[in-house]
């Protein structure tokens, strides 16, 4: 038997998605300290966060510590800038990004950005999978690993018994897989090489959100929520809110209930940019490629615009919006009717306006990253 220490937990926010995978993972090769933990947690024992407040007392622990990375990882590739269209048709940056479910980001393209990001060489194998996993565990590297099928179809391989693989404990992941994948159930690996001059920059990074945010922006892609949630939409729109029997009504207040869902990924946006605002700790990013250089005052009122008029604000609304439908009464006239829907709509509006925010901040710290570059 051969098996490697891996102390590191798995992010809340989601289940044993790449992201998440990666993320633990990072910190392994990093030697990143996981330490104990002397606080009570409902997270360590698997359960769900109810915002105790512990894990803030006294810096960093091991679950905020990884939720650092997890909320770097997703949004530096793009997947926390993501917004969804109303007939469920996958966008062109979903497929980029790899969202097979909310947190996924497995295509090969956000793969291998992260890896570049993060400074580290892999290789992607195939098949051949046991020479490849007892090869890398004797280099003293775990293996991330793809399965066939399943909800989050990452793993993180520490070791191996025989013909059996051994994997860490998934508890605080959401959906945690119950056992570890037979060699039959692999998809692919992904060997870590060596550590690296990263490929990809932390303006590369921002890049890829403008490149995201200025897609959501052009397909209009909340005007198709607008158009089935308006009680008066435009003149061509013959299936209005108000003109829709009340299940068809339910049916699109779900839709709006599970897209606000999907849009709690501004929260992990927000949570990156905080970190950089006065008073904020980003200590943790310190040794993830430049990320320093957002240390730069300069970027501070672009800080302060992300973390809380625009994305903070948006987490809120679309809270607000999920409950609303969770509390529906579709016998009240305001409901059946369909005044609800100008509600959601002005809601919704709001929330396009606090992406157009985001976008320009983004502009803002690209605009000063370049002529920083102009003036080497």
């Amino acid at each position: 038997m051969k098996k490697l220490i891996f102390p590191y937990p798995f992010c809340g926010f989601s289940g044993t998605t790449f992201i998440n995978c990666f993320s633990s993972v990072y910190m392994f090769l990093e030697g990143i300290a996981a330490g104990g933990s002397d606080y009570e947690c409902r997270q360590l024992d698997g359960k769900s966060c109810n915002s105790c407040g512990n894990c803030g007392q006294g810096g960093y622990t091991p679950i905020s510590r990884q939720e650092c990375y997890f909320f770097l990882f997703d949004t530096m590739c793009g997947r926390s800038a993501l917004r969804w269209r109303f007939d469920e048709t996958p966008t062109e940056m979903e497929k980029m990004i790899g969202v097979t479910d909310a947190y996924e980001g497995d295509t090969e393209n956000n793969i291998e950005f992260l890896f570049g990001f993060a400074g580290w060489e892999y290789q992607k194998v195939p098949g051949d999978f046991k020479a490849a996993i007892a090869a890398s565990i004797e280099a003293g590297k775990p293996v991330l690993a793809k399965v066939k099928a399943g909800e989050g179809r990452f793993r993180v391989i520490i070791g191996y018994d025989g013909d059996k693989l051994l994997c860490p404990d998934y508890k605080n992941a959401q959906k945690p897989p119950k056992k570890a994948p037979k060699y039959n159930e692999l998809e692919a690996l992904y060997i870590v090489g060596d550590k690296t001059q990263p490929r990809y920059t932390l303006k590369d990074g921002l890049e890829r959100i403008r490149r995201v945010l200025e897609y959501n922006a052009a397909e209009k892609l909340w005007d198709s929520y607008y158009e089935k949630l308006g009680l008066y939409p435009a003149a061509h729109i013959t299936d209005g809110f108000g003109k829709v029997d009340n299940k068809e009504k339910q049916a699109r207040m779900q839709r709006v209930s599970d897209t606000m869902v999907h849009t709690w990924n501004c929260h992990n946006f927000a949570e990156v940019f905080r970190k950089y605002r006065e008073g904020g700790d980003a200590s943790v990013y310190d040794g993830v490629g430049d990320m320093k250089k957002l240390r730069d005052p300069a970027f501070r009122e672009f800080f302060d615009r992300i973390s809380g008029p625009c994305n903070g604000y948006t987490h809120d609304l679309a809270w607000a919006l999920h409950g609303l439908a969770q509390c529906a009464d579709w016998t009240r006239h305001a409901f059946s009717a369909g005044y609800v829907g100008e509600m959601v709509e002005l809601t919704l509006m709001q929330i396009q306006k606090n992406d157009e925010g985001v976008l320009e901040a983004v502009r803002g710290i690209l605009a000063i990253l370049e002529q920083g570059e102009a003036l080497e």
